[in-house]
């Protein structure tokens, strides 16, 4: 391989912060819904991340000198509820990715040389069951509920395409960036947590959703290896990919503007911790957090719901690596586009627009990875 320097090796793994293939995101369902109600929702999903941070700090020489990762992320995801009793629903999400990553070829080449990578299929399938702590015939106005669940590793996360290395040269099949891939080959343990409250014309919401992934790495190569970068006793433990948790937090509030129409403005976070819950933390992972505010607008006539909501960030934090303790440097998006689609079949059906609690909640960003 290649010798490369240590700035070089830096500067070549910005991407984006987390892999938006995550199904757990995906996950939806209405706190109105009645027993016996299934509800079929499309979750779409696209972003695109080109500004590089090291910790807090945003690297404008990247994007002087045209050396910016670009990473594209689209999903769509199709998740089937069923409203079991008035108190415990379940869920499946299946999504589907369409994801990028690309780095000026070779580095100093500038924007026009960029060399992409590309990831599409099938991502990781997410089942969950939710509980609601109160009984809803009870608690019209307010209840909480919780919610378990396992990601099944269905996504591909060795998939490979056809580019070149760091110096533009060796063009051959090579295993994509980490969050270019449709999954991360890990069984993982959903948990989630949602509240809300009807006060007049608006309803306060809070939820907050922790992907547990127990693998500690999943034996593909990483982008060290994709770009021809050699491996040294410095970086042989992070030379293949790690199986990274997640986490996407969300506290806001809706407006009922008509009967059938409703606005919301919420804060969001959306990350990957720099250690996981449960195991070890090898490989190669671009742990960090990015917030967002985040305005939408709800449209629900009788049994069909339709949404959209924008996460526009404002504030980014690339952690430290696992090994070295260095911030390293990942690219996040500067907005987020989210459209979602709901139909209610069965049962008496909701009248009023979707919970934001669920219907917005779409899908967070790949992995730092971008």
């Amino acid at each position: 391989m290649l010798v490369v320097g240590a700035a070089r090796d830096t500067s070549a793994q910005g991407c984006i912060l987390i892999r938006q293939t995550s199904p757990m995101f995906g996950t939806t369902g209405s706190v109105e819904e009645t027993t016996g109600t299934w509800t079929v929702t499309m979750t779409a999903r696209s972003s695109q991340a080109d500004t590089h941070y090291n910790g807090k700090e945003r690297q404008l020489q990247r994007e002087t000198l045209g050396t910016y990762v670009l990473n594209r992320q689209h999903s769509v995801t199709a998740t089937i509820a069923y409203q079991f009793s008035p108190r415990i629903s379940f869920n499946v999400g299946v999504p589907y990715i369409n994801a990028s990553w690309g780095i000026p070829s070779p580095l100093a080449a500038g924007p026009l040389a960029r060399a992409n990578q590309s990831g599409q299929g099938l991502g990781d399938i997410t089942t969950l069951a939710r509980v609601a702590v109160f009984n809803p015939e009870t608690h019209h106005t307010w209840n909480a509920f919780l919610g378990g669940g396992v990601k099944i590793p269905t996504g591909a996360y060795k998939g490979t395409d056809v580019f070149p290395d760091i110096t533009g040269n060796n063009v051959q099949e090579r295993v994509v960036d980490i969050s270019a891939q449709p999954g991360d080959g890990g069984w993982g343990v959903v948990m989630d947590g949602q509240a809300f409250m009807t006060i007049g014309r608006f309803m306060p919401f809070g939820s907050l959703t922790y992907l547990a992934n127990p693998r500690n790495t999943n034996e593909a190569p990483s982008i060290l290896q994709g770009l021809g970068l050699a491996v040294t006793p410095a970086n042989v433990a992070r030379s293949i990919n790690s199986v990274p948790d997640q986490f996407l937090a969300r506290i806001g509030t809706t407006a009922s503007i008509t009967p059938w129409l409703s606005a919301s403005l919420a804060w969001r976070a959306e990350g990957s911790p720099r250690y996981d819950l449960v195991g070890r933390a090898d490989g190669f992972r671009r742990p960090g957090v990015e917030m967002y505010w985040e305005p939408g607008v709800t449209v629900g006539v009788g049994r069909h719901t339709l949404s959209f909501n924008v996460p526009i960030g404002y504030y980014y934090n690339r952690f430290p690596d696992p090994y070295t303790g260095t911030p390293g440097d990942t690219t996040f998006p500067e907005y987020v586009a989210i459209a979602t689609y709901s139909l209610s079949l069965g049962g008496r059906g909701h009248q009023t627009p979707a919970s934001p609690i669920s219907s917005s909640q779409g899908q967070p960003d790949r992995q730092p990875g971008r």
